[in-house]
């Protein structure tokens, strides 16, 4: 089993959880866990401890909600503009 597999198997329904109870929504809760794990595909990363992975992987989601909040903001002025 590879490594990412492992963080995957270990700390996927924490993250998740964690997720999900800052966005109020399993899918978007689902698609942002998802992105963070293909992350540590795309840039392989080891960790000293589950400490460590999780500081790691909640930083990643908080800066995935960003993401996902700043595009929503930017789809809503667009609603808007087309509606005005």
């Amino acid at each position: 089993m590879s490594a990412v597999e492992l963080l995957y198997s270990h700390h996927h329904g924490w993250l998740y959880g964690l997720l999900q109870r800052r966005l109020g929504n399993h899918g978007d809760a689902a698609d942002l866990a998802h992105d963070a794990f293909i992350r540590l595909l795309l840039k392989p990363r080891s960790f000293d401890s589950a400490e460590g992975a999780r500081a790691y992987l909640s930083t990643v989601a908080r800066g995935l909600c960003v993401d996902l909040w700043r595009r929503r903001q930017v789809e809503q002025a667009w609603f808007d503009a087309l509606a005005a």
